[in-house]
């Protein structure tokens, strides 16, 4: 059981109790996620289980691909439905404005997260400031929109303007802060209804299993998910391999991470750790 799971997470359950699901269905010691979701979003959630918890931080998870419901002239103080509402307006403005504010948040390259978030501030979480109920200034992060389309006209549903949008972003992008600042682009206030991921990274909602349908031919392997080189070593660089030495360019110079392998089979994965100085990340127990 070392690999990933490509779940679709559903809504009322923490990204870790979707873990701690998994982790006691099979039975396992080690299991881990990548990409938060909160515990109202659905969507593509990533699970480590087994060795490859050690591996999370290698997968390429830049870009994240979401759906979003966003609430014109309702503020919140977690910036979405399901916090305290702090502001009701009315609001008005035509889908042409709205297109037009879209536009210009398209060019934004700086984002200020919400408190909600698990950005670290002088070394506490942003969340639990604003558990304590404490003010923090917060610094406005790079990030970036690769697309942002417009998949519905607006409707008015309880008084309150809607729309529903689909955001290609990069990593570290808050769809939250993103509802509040289209909502400031139009003379008012706006919060996050409702947020499915379809992507994260090369992981598609088409590929995701719900959770009560995982199984464990579900589970891809960790050479299915990394396409490292290989390196095949003998009897006796094996033997050192399994005791976890350090290797050199006396067996192979690379910049990115690789297998080794023996008699065929994957026994290790090392890392670059250095100039042509590589160490052991995983080391694979012997079947």
């Amino acid at each position: 059981m070392d690999g990933f799971f490509i779940i679709d997470k559903p809504k009322g359950i923490t990204s870790q109790g979707a873990v701690l699901k998994i982790k006691k269905q099979f039975q396992l010691k080690k299991c881990g996620h990548t990409g938060t979701l909160d515990p109202d979003a659905t969507g593509v959630l990533v699970v480590a289980c087994g060795e490859a918890t050690k591996l999370i931080r290698l997968l390429d998870e830049k870009d994240k691909e979401y759906e979003a419901t966003i609430v014109f002239g309702l503020d919140s103080n977690t910036l979405d439905w399901y916090g305290t509402i702090t502001k009701e307006e009315e609001m008005h403005f035509t889908l042409s404005e709205l297109d037009t504010a879209l536009e210009k948040l398209c060019l934004q390259t700086l984002q200020i997260p919400p408190m909600v978030s698990a950005i670290k501030v002088a070394g506490k979480k942003l969340y639990e400031y604003e558990r304590e109920n404490k003010k923090v200034a917060l610094e406005p992060r790079k990030v970036q929109i690769k697309r942002l389309e417009r998949l519905s006209d607006l409707r008015k549903v309880n008084n309150h303007l809607e729309v529903n949008v689909r955001i290609l972003c990069s990593r570290g992008f808050y769809v939250r802060s993103f509802a509040r600042d289209l909502g400031q682009v139009l003379g008012g206030c706006a919060i996050l209804k409702d947020l499915r991921r379809l992507k994260s990274g090369r992981f598609y909602i088409e590929n995701a299993i719900k959770l009560e349908d995982l199984k464990k031919e579900h589970l891809y392997s960790i050479d299915k998910i990394f396409n490292f080189p290989q390196l095949e070593v003998n009897d006796f660089v094996a033997r050192l391999v399994r005791n976890g030495v350090m290797l050199d360019e006396r067996q192979i110079k690379t910049n990115e991470p690789f297998y080794i392998t023996h008699n065929g089979a994957i026994i290790s994965i090392y890392e670059v750790v250095g100039e042509n100085q590589y160490k052991p990340v995983v080391i694979f127990k012997e079947s």
